[in-house]
């Protein structure tokens, strides 16, 4: 890369930043979409379901494309493929049109962050992979902390399409750069590796048991966060009576405590597994809000504070899990992120369909779900942490 390292990471950051700014800056904004579009709370929803689903499956599209094409190729064409679903969404006449414009941004957004973590991965190694890829995410958190309050004033001020128009001028300027700083180099360009075929990539992942844990891992605390996006402005704005702004400021307080989550991940690496204690505060998140729901002490203030314990364990969650699924089977960076972030953002839109069914959403019924999905997250960090103290003495033996 011609660019310095720490500016590289700061453009990589920008662009895997557009695939979760499409979702926090449009979270504020779903009642005034269901208003607008005379749609039902469920299919609002769908709205922030269908784009996890693209996200999810758009990954798992991009991986093998990754190692195969390039990085810095795949990463371009994914952003033209953001700005053109950015566009359609923000002109689309009914849910469906939206729904499907939705689905090809999200496509895009899978493609920015495949290669920026594949990027990261070939760039700084396994020895600062963690700590790199825990840099790469607090860039990642620091756009999408705004995008909610800026999400809100923006839909306030001019409607919810004005938020579409915005995230594509944001990524026709990170287009720019890519062409501008972003060169491909002896140490980003795919590794040279005898070629195979995607099913002996996936068998050798699904062999793997620090991947498939701590993907697990990953997915099950995702799943959490991206339950409260998603019906997170219906419980505050409906049933607690918030306005879309303050809605928005709430949002932004959860995603600050992503943040300061990930700059804890190398103090904690220290001494203690990171993936282990970011779980631990996941599930106590929940359960605070499960807890304080049964006590009959609720309110935004409450509901906030408690998200915001489970937003920091996301924080140090995410980019621990990331390391360890990228770095897991050697040459197969691109693929391994991109299955890793598949499954993710697969398993965090099928946990938000139940969320439509179960009616009214309140304080009891979010903090139950999460506290499953988090207890799961929890579980599986256990088990890799295990497995890793096992393998270890194996590895030095060899």
């Amino acid at each position: 890369m011609r660019s310095r390292p720490g500016f590289t990471i700061l453009i990589l950051g920008l662009i895997s930043a557009l695939g979760s700014m499409a979702i926090h800056m449009l979270a504020p904004a779903l009642p005034l979409v269901q208003r607008d579009l005379s749609a039902s709370v469920a299919q609002a929803q769908l709205i922030i379901t269908i784009y996890l689903f693209g996200l999810g499956g758009g990954q798992l599209l991009m991986g093998p494309l990754v190692d195969r094409w390039g990085r810095i190729k795949m990463l371009v064409t994914g952003l033209v493929l953001f700005v053109a679903g950015s566009l359609a969404s923000a002109f689309a006449a009914g849910l469906e049109m939206l729904l499907a414009a939705r689905a090809l941004q999200a496509v895009g957004g899978a493609a920015g962050l495949v290669c920026s973590r594949a990027l990261v991965a070939d760039l700084f190694g396994s020895k600062g992979g963690a700590r790199e890829q825990a840099k790469l995410m607090m860039v990642v958190l620091i756009s999408p902390a705004l995008a909610p309050l800026v999400g809100a004033y923006l839909a306030s001020w001019g409607g919810w399409r004005l938020v579409f128009v915005i995230l594509a001028s944001i990524a026709v300027a990170a287009f720019i750069l890519a062409l501008r700083f972003l060169r491909p180099s002896r140490e980003t360009s795919p590794p040279q590796r005898e070629k195979s075929s995607l099913f002996s990539d996936l068998a050798r992942l699904a062999r793997n048991r620090s991947f498939v844990l701590s993907t697990c891992a990953l997915a099950a605390g995702s799943s959490a966060l991206y339950m409260f996006l998603a019906s997170g402005a219906f419980l505050l704005e409906q049933r607690f009576g918030l306005d879309e702004r303050s809605a928005g400021l709430c949002f932004l307080l959860v995603a600050a405590a992503g943040i300061i989550g990930t700059r804890l991940v190398q103090v904690i690496e220290r001494r203690k597994d990171s993936m282990v204690s970011g779980s631990m505060l996941l599930l106590t998140g929940s359960l605070l809000l499960l807890l304080t729901a049964f006590a009959g002490i609720t309110g935004p203030l409450v509901v906030t504070l408690c998200m915001m314990v489970l937003g920091l364990g996301a924080g140090v969650v995410g980019p621990s899990a990331i390391h360890n699924a990228v770095s897991a089977e050697i040459g197969l960076a691109g693929t391994g992120a991109s299955i890793a972030g598949s499954v993710q953002m697969l398993v965090s839109g099928a946990a938000t369909i139940p969320l439509g069914w179960l009616g009214p959403i309140t304080a009891t019924k979010l903090g139950l779900v999460l506290s499953v999905a988090t207890s799961l997250s929890l579980t599986a960090a256990v088990f890799r942490a295990r497995y890793a103290r096992f393998a270890a003495p194996q590895a030095d033996a060899k």
